[in-house]
């Protein structure tokens, strides 16, 4: 496996922003930027051995700082929903910046996708990583404590992205990191994920609202609705926020080394996704809101519809802080975080 890291671009601030371009020895490739963490391009091989960019995204650098749903970001200091915008902890109330209806989602308004990353290639026992960390202060976007992140990207030669995430506090806070990459396993703008075939590992989802607040209510999957533990063809289903918007809970929890969250198969191009982690839950969602309210361009000048691609975010339960019976996506002093996930490909 090989890391070469090359110029993206210039922030308004002055800041420099590099693109490393991971390659494994079956010439997997993938583009990450320290601008937000960003997984800009997965190229993987399809059945006859033709390779493709399978995650959705922007064109350029400027592109992806003018604003986009989150494509391929890490996304925190909490990913997902804190419900009310708000929470109590250790006596106290923080407010946060309402940035999705009446809640705070992603962090807020200046999350961890909008930051730029220090960056460092290194060798762990013969494979090569790329290790991106920031300091997030005490009060940034509302939050307590100032926590020490790390998130480390190696492509090895099974073919899996791994993706080790790392964090620590000296003070209480919530905390949830994920990947928000959008997968289309025909590859990146050629049309919906209607012909993909999903199967997610958990027997009970988060209830949600109509605001896709979460209600800090765990309910049982619902044969033909919300179930995935089998084979779904996304076609076959209605999508909506309560089936394909939605936090699952993986029916082994927390692990201490990954298990098996979901697979994702696409016949026509015979590609498979599985995914891995030793997180408790994943969302699930289908791009349900791409180009709704405006045109979503991407690559190529493509225009993302709805459902043009899906994503797989392992995470713990977002709101933990506020429901705290529901999950444990909070950080503490003296208990560092850690976590992995892969997303392995294949063919079939």
């Amino acid at each position: 496996m090989s890391i070469e890291a090359q110029p993206y671009g210039t922030l308004s601030t002055g800041e420099a922003v590099s693109l490393f371009t991971l390659t494994n020895k079956n010439g997997l490739s993938a583009k990450i930027t320290n601008y937000g963490g960003i997984l800009v391009a997965l190229n993987a091989p399809d059945r006859k051995g033709k390779f493709a960019d399978v995650v959705l995204g922007k064109e350029t650098l400027d592109d992806y700082v003018a604003g986009h749903p989150y494509f391929g970001a890490t996304t925190g200091r909490v990913a997902g929903r804190i419900s009310g915008a708000q929470f109590t902890l250790d006596g106290q109330t923080y407010p946060l910046a309402a940035n999705n209806g009446p809640n705070c989602l992603h962090g807020g308004i200046n999350g961890y996708d909008k930051l730029v990353w220090t960056a460092e290639i290194f060798n762990d026992l013969g494979v090569d990583k790329l290790c991106l960390s920031i300091t997030d202060p005490d009060g940034s976007n509302g939050f307590p404590g100032t926590v020490e992140c790390s998130v480390t990207y190696a492509l090895l030669d099974d073919n899996t992205l791994e993706i080790a995430y790392q964090g620590s506090t000296d003070k209480a806070t919530p905390f949830n990191l994920t990947n928000h990459s959008y997968f289309n396993l025909r590859g990146s703008g050629q049309g919906d994920v209607l012909g993909h075939e999903m199967q997610i590992f958990a027997d009970s989802v988060a209830t949600v609202d109509a605001d896709a607040t979460l209600q800090g209510r765990r309910d049982p999957v619902v044969d033909g609705f919300n179930d995935y533990r089998e084979p779904v063809l996304l076609g076959s289903r209605e999508l909506n926020i309560y089936n394909a918007d939605i936090h699952f809970f993986l029916n082994n929890g927390r692990t201490r080394l990954p298990k098996a969250a979901a697979i994702v198969r696409e016949a026509r191009s015979g590609r498979v996704m599985e995914v891995f982690t030793t997180e408790p839950g994943v969302q699930f969602y289908a791009g349900l809101f791409l180009s709704v309210d405006a045109p979503e361009i991407g690559k190529d000048g493509v225009i993302y519809g709805p459902q043009n691609g899906f994503c797989l975010e392992t995470q713990d339960y977002a709101d933990s802080v506020n429901f705290p019976e529901m999950g444990g996506a909070l950080l503490k002093p003296d208990e560092p975080f850690s976590s992995t996930t892969l997303y392995r490909f294949s063919t079939k």
